[in-house]
């Protein structure tokens, strides 16, 4: 399965009248995600299925990258990708799909950092990714050590990666 996991785009900070909960994108943070899931799908095969977080900045941004995605792309909200949820849950829940050839989940972080990170087998690290980027994994879910490995990372505004260690120095 390819996995593309994907950061939020820009939002809109919390202040005393909108909870964390209720933040939704900004025009740049809107703009960003039309542009980075343009550049996605031209990398990498179109995602059938987008798991995103119930949170309201990443429904949006799920929105808009589902559209660009297929026709035929289903959006599911899961509690496992909201900030501090069980990463090790998460990692098992993904089984679920394996059936589905390309998944898109998108989250926050520090969450999908350390998901990356299990899934590369670099336990107890963090591998950051900034507002609105994707890392595309291709997962293996019969290994259990070392679940994925690294395809490449995009960030709005730069090419694309295919090198971890040039990616994330």
């Amino acid at each position: 399965m390819i996995l593309y996991i994907i950061r939020h785009a820009e939002a809109i900070e919390e202040n005393e009248t909108l909870q964390d909960q209720w933040r939704y994108l900004t025009e740049k943070g809107r703009a960003a995600a039309r542009k980075i899931s343009l550049k996605i799908f031209k990398h990498g095969p179109k995602a059938r299925l987008t798991v995103t977080s119930p949170l309201t900045r990443a429904v949006q941004t799920a929105e808009i990258l589902a559209e660009k995605a297929c026709r035929r792309n289903v959006i599911i909200a899961s509690p496992l990708l909201l900030p501090g949820a069980d990463i090790a849950e998460l990692v098992n829940h993904l089984k679920q799909y394996g059936d589905a050839k390309r998944v898109m989940l998108v989250g926050h972080e520090p969450q999908l950092g350390i998901l990356i990170a299990r899934l590369l087998g670099l336990e107890g690290a963090i591998v950051p990714i900034k507002k609105g980027s994707c890392v595309a994994l291709k997962l293996d879910q019969n290994s259990i050590e070392k679940p994925a490995c690294f395809l490449w990372h995009l960030t709005p505004g730069k090419n694309k990666i295919s090198s971890f260690q040039k990616a994330f120095p």
